[in-house]
């Protein structure tokens, strides 16, 4: 058999794993750049709240609510995908 419907799990999943790399990419752009930096240092690089505020030269509470706000963006921005990715797996 050939064919769409069989086609390879191992391929489907290079496929859906560019796919993804590309909606967080776009998702990632679409944030403020103090969101993307605060959030980048505090998910990627495990850095504290204190000092990605002083980094960004804001205060803690401003810190973690940008870091809220990325995530909450992120979230949504991403949602439709995994839900659409998660029915097809």
């Amino acid at each position: 058999m050939t064919g769409a419907a069989s086609s390879d799990p191992q391929q489907d999943r290079l496929l859906l794993s560019a796919e993804l790399r590309e909606q967080v990419t776009a998702a990632m752009e679409r944030l403020s750049g103090n969101e993307r930096t605060a959030f980048v240092l505090r998910h990627f690089e495990g850095m504290p709240v204190e000092e990605i505020s002083k980094t960004l030269g804001i205060q803690v509470n401003a810190a973690k609510h940008t870091i809220f706000r990325a995530v909450r963006k992120l979230r949504e921005s991403l949602e439709p995908f995994v839900r659409s990715s998660t029915c097809n797996i």
